[in-house]
């Protein structure tokens, strides 16, 4: 009697630790991984042009590295999986399997000389036990606007700066700034006052102020050239808003 007890309770701990090991397994089963990629564009549209790369656009800027791009992770039920830097992930971390959307997002201040937006998604399905490969694209949320001047308007006219605002953020431009800025996606304003360089009646040199606003859409390049004639004996100011 004894001896059918202990047979007993030995079938049954086995049984435990069989499904014990089954349930492992197909815990295990049921977990996939991923790994990033994040493709950044590196053109952007130059109004009335070909495109042109970002640094040709704003001087010197390079899009960001990939580990340098904020990632959430959201699943199926809408609800964040994971976010940190990508630089933070580990293609050894689990998640159910399942479909996700990935965001990426890399966001250095909206407006001025190094302050990109780039953001993009994909969705990737997740499969227990393997790794999915997910590259997500990014383009620029924001926009670049540049000044140029032409040799005829820096013989007739001398100015200190040109200010760009956007967002309340101002931006300035000296007559060597060569450099393009970033603007958010709405409307800014350029301003700055000039000098002629051609004196007036009483001998003076007069000064002209200047304002206007203009509006800008993500992933675009606006060119702002200023140009002088001096037909019929005046100074006129021309300005070309493109390129």
């Amino acid at each position: 009697m004894k001896l059918t007890k202990l047979t007993a309770c030995a079938l049954a701990l086995a049984g435990l630790v069989a499904c014990s090991n089954s349930d492992t397994a197909s815990d295990a089963a049921q977990k996939g991984y991923l790994s990033f990629a994040v493709s950044a564009a590196d053109v952007v549209e130059n109004v009335t042009r070909a495109q042109i790369t970002l640094g040709e656009a704003t001087g010197d800027y390079t899009a960001p590295a990939d580990g340098d791009f904020t990632i959430e992770i959201i699943d199926e039920n809408d609800e964040q999986a994971w976010s940190g830097k990508l630089s933070e992930w580990t293609d050894t971390t689990p998640l159910t399997a399942g479909s996700y959307t990935v965001k990426a997002t890399y966001d250095n201040g909206r407006v001025g000389f190094n302050s990109p937006v780039f953001s993009g998604s994909a969705t990737v399905a997740v499969i227990g036990g393997e790794t999915s490969e997910v590259d997500v694209p990014v383009t620029l949320q924001n926009a670049i606007v540049r000044l140029k001047y032409t040799e005829m308007f820096k013989n007739y006219y001398s100015f200190e700066k040109f200010t760009i605002t956007s967002l309340d953020t101002t931006v300035d431009f000296t007559a060597d700034e060569a450099r393009g800025t970033f603007v958010e996606t709405t409307t800014f304003k350029i301003e700055g006052t000039l000098t002629s360089q051609a004196q007036d009646a009483n001998g003076g040199n007069p000064t002209k102020t200047f304002s206007k606003e203009y509006v800008a859409s993500a992933a675009k390049c606006y060119t702002i050239t200023f140009d002088a004639s001096n037909i019929g004996g005046v100074n006129g100011i021309e300005i070309q808003f493109g390129d």
